[in-house]
């Protein structure tokens, strides 16, 4: 018997990316500057945004105090925000999605003053010696693709030999962010270089490479390390939460990627039985992953450094705050919520409300990145409270998990939340990222820091004698005696990695001098 048609209930759970959260990982993702530039290009389209020039330092609420005095704000807004209908009768005005009411995920107006509660009232006016740029945070490094890679691997908890096989699989990848090699050829490369370094180990399998690569996938950016442009995009989709779109987008690009090289528009609808307007959906998803995930870092470009955070000294220890003059104040135009009650054009006030909803996300994403760095720099201080004492020798291994677990986020926030985010301190001014590093276990104590280790072998050659330069297994000795344990292959790695030539180079370089 044949089944009728008819129609199902289905219950379920679904994520969905929203603007407001697309634009929330953008903003987290960019740097001081870059969220100026966004700031200053909002503010010439936008006119429902505006710099609050108003409010000084000392008019900072407690946060209490502040939210009350904002959610007031915020229904009196929503109140005002009305239109005379017909009759004298009371109309709301049109929503992007005629819908009746402001969009809930911004349900609230967030003035900077929420963002540097916990320090307001410290901050210095303006024209102080804050806003002095000193010359350690000039900088015209280049956003090298492989230095990134090579620090999310070294803040990674490797196991075995993993680590050695990362480092090829970093190496081969190109500026674009792929992959150039296949596998099975750097296998080969890598046993040969194992089996002069190591005789008679055992060589490595393909099912090793494979995992480690799958691993180094998960890397910011997004979509790095993937052997064709249709793996690159497929790791991207499985960044973002499952919605329909996106499974079916994951389905076309791995079964009929040829269909969208050639815009078979009418067999993609047809397959996965989408209408017009569906279609168009998918094909923006699409369109909006980056088939050159690596070209991010590939540009050099001269810049000042604007630190995200301040560390200073208080009666209870070390502070650490947000930096208020990173960014204006934003607020929203009171004048033109006001006007919109006196308009009576339905497109006129579907444009204001448009533009309300964009000034109102942009001030809840920078203020929800501010949370996010503030939570993150406290954790860091707390962390490397030595650091900040005694210098490089004392610093204490940190890795991006140990942070996100304990602030209940995920690791590639914390990976956007440190890279190209800064902190002035004392001890001058520091990427974020630069306090994470591995720990090398030690016999019967607690483990190293790798930048401490590099650190205590640079003091020692330091301060060695010219003429009989230590060598890596003389080093070795000298830890030793300092109660650091490390191999004198790992000792060779850290003197290569602070470019430190070896012991005859540098006898023959002492020579050459005199």
């Amino acid at each position: 018997m044949a089944l009728m048609p008819g129609l199902q209930i289905n219950m379920g759970q679904q994520l969905k990316l929203t603007p407001q959260l697309q634009q929330s990982i953008k903003i987290l993702q960019y740097s001081a500057l870059e969220v100026q530039q966004t700031i200053e290009a909002t503010l010439e389209i936008n006119f429902m945004l505006e710099i609050d020039d108003e409010q000084s330092s000392e008019d900072i609420l407690p946060l209490e105090a502040n939210s009350d005095r904002l959610n007031q704000q915020e229904e009196q807004a929503q109140s005002d925000f009305k239109l005379n209908g017909e009759n004298g009768e009371i109309e709301q005005p049109l929503d992007i999605n005629d819908s009746n009411t402001l969009s809930d995920d911004l349900e609230i107006d967030y003035s900077w003053e929420d963002v540097y509660s916990d320090h307001g009232a410290n901050q210095s006016s303006s024209g102080s010696d804050d806003d002095y740029v000193s010359p350690e945070n000039y900088t015209s490094s280049e956003k090298n693709l492989h230095d990134h890679l090579y620090w999310q691997s070294d803040t990674y908890q490797w196991q075995d030999q993993q680590e050695f096989l990362a480092s090829y699989i970093i190496d081969d990848i190109n500026e674009e962010g792929y992959v150039t090699t296949p596998l099975n050829e750097l296998l080969s490369i890598i046993n040969n270089t194992q089996a002069q370094l190591e005789p008679g180990s055992n060589p490595f399998t393909l099912a090793q490479l494979n995992a480690v690569l799958m691993i180094i996938q998960q890397f910011e950016p997004t979509g790095v390390a993937a052997r064709s442009i249709q793996e690159s995009l497929q790791l991207q989709l499985n960044a973002l939460p499952k919605t329909p779109y996106v499974v079916s987008a994951l389905q076309l690009i791995h079964e009929n990627f040829d269909w969208l090289t050639f815009h078979d528009h009418k067999r993609i609808k047809k397959m996965y039985g989408l209408n017009d307007d569906e279609l168009n959906v998918l094909l923006k998803l699409i369109q909006s992953l980056n088939p050159r995930p690596g070209r991010a870092f590939s540009t050099t470009q001269d810049e000042i450094i604007i630190p995200d955070l301040r560390l200073k000294r208080s009666k209870q220890g070390w502070l650490v705050e947000l930096n208020s003059n990173a960014f204006p104040r934003l607020a929203i135009n009171s004048t033109y919520v006001d006007l919109a009650s006196q308009i009576g054009d339905s497109e006129q006030s579907k444009q204001i409300k448009e533009q309300l909803i964009e000034a109102k996300g942009l001030i809840k994403s920078i203020h929800s990145r501010g949370e996010t760095l503030l939570r993150v720099g406290k954790f860091i201080v707390e962390k490397q409270s030595q650091f900040f004492e005694e210098g490089e020798s004392a610093m204490q291994p940190l890795v991006l998990r140990e942070v996100a677990d304990f602030l209940e986020l995920h690791e590639s926030t914390i990976s956007r939340a440190t890279s190209q985010k800064y902190i002035q301190t004392p001890r001058g001014t520091f990427e974020l990222k630069y306090f994470f590093s591995t720990g090398v276990s030690q016999y019967g104590s607690a483990d190293q820091s790798s930048i401490a280790i590099k650190s205590h072998i640079k003091g020692l050659i330091d301060q060695e004698n010219p003429k009989k330069p230590l060598s890596d297994s003389k080093l070795m000795e000298l830890l030793e005696e300092k109660e650091i344990s490390v191999a004198r292959r790992t000792i060779a790695k850290y003197r290569e990695a602070l470019n430190i030539p070896s012991s005859s180079e540098r006898k023959k370089n002492n020579q050459f001098k005199r």
